[in-house]
């Protein structure tokens, strides 16, 4: 991925971050309540005013309605078949900084044409989009053409979905191709979060392993505990049958009926998310598969 890790507001000031308990703080005899305990609470709240203060202090770049200008900063090969665009918001006023939520998506303008994208990680000035890139059509072949230094105009964020901590045991992902912009910014945030116990599997459908993008990426996330990931090759071939990513799983198959029932069956319904991302029939699949096995909570990405 391009320079940049994925915030939703200013960096903070670490210097009054709650210091953390060494582990001989604790005297292990179940005191109500734990030093360790405190310590969450404490550092729950701390977050939660920084994030306060920020948006106090500061006004969103972004736009719903009015396109703001971002320049090309970088442009790095995402896969086989995408590509990773670094764009600085192009404001001297330091008030003006980048409010996403993990998920959203932005309105990017190309030419004659304008397309949803969303952004994988952020900071308070600039944003990495992941873009997929088709061998013909006006948006990919203009994509392809941007330089460094280049000026695109976007609007947003945009989406109605939004997350709370802790609201559920687990969360399973299911996309294919470019839905995995949806999906990385949100497992991060949870994963990174000390404060989190929710679980994640990641499962995601792709032609080839070439296509895979953001692979060092998950990577790091199968380091955490509560992360784990299933790459579902179409199209697999000798090499991928072979192929070792540390970390992630590997299947040459697609993402279907009998792989989604043997999954959700270890899964309860009452504590378990199911977000979707893909094209409008996938979507429609795996929104039916869903229902069928009685699960509620979920929430298609269209």
């Amino acid at each position: 991925m391009i320079n940049g890790r994925m915030t939703s507001f200013d960096d903070v000031n670490v210097n009054d971050r709650p210091t953390t308990p060494l582990e001989q703080d604790c005297c292990g005899n179940g005191c109500d309540p734990c030093i360790f305990d405190v310590h969450k609470k404490l550092l729950e709240e701390w977050k939660e005013e920084k994030y306060n203060k920020s948006k106090r202090s500061a006004k969103n770049f972004l736009s719903l309605v009015r396109y703001k200008r971002f320049i090309v900063k970088n442009i790095v090969e995402g896969s086989e078949n995408s590509i990773c665009i670094e764009l600085d918001c192009a404001s001297d006023n330091k008030d003006d900084v980048i409010f996403l939520l993990p998920s959203q998506y932005i309105m990017m303008k190309l030419f004659t044409t304008t397309k949803p994208y969303t952004p994988i990680s952020w900071n308070r000035r600039s944003m990495n989009l992941l873009i997929k890139l088709y061998p013909s059509g006006e948006a990919s072949t203009y994509v392809k053409q941007l330089n460094i230094n280049d000026e695109l105009l976007i609007r947003g964020p945009y989406g109605n979905f939004n997350y709370s901590r802790n609201s559920y045991k687990n969360i399973i992902m299911l996309s294919i191709g470019s839905g995995i912009a949806a999906f990385y910014p949100l497992a991060a945030s949870i994963v990174k979060d000390e404060l989190e116990d929710t679980k994640i599997n990641m499962m995601l459908g792709f032609r080839f392993l070439s296509h895979v993008p953001l692979k060092d990426e998950l990577r790091i996330l199968t380091d955490y505990w509560n992360f784990e990931c299933t790459l579902y090759l179409s199209q697999g071939s000798t090499m991928s049958r072979t192929a070792n990513i540390t970390g992630l799983n590997i299947v040459n198959s697609r993402i279907n009926s009998k792989i989604i029932d043997r999954t959700l069956d270890s899964y309860s319904p009452e504590t378990t998310l199911i977000l979707i991302c893909g094209t409008t029939k996938f979507n429609e699949i795996m929104e039916n598969f869903v229902q069928k096995k009685d699960f509620c909570h979920y929430h298609v990405f269209r």
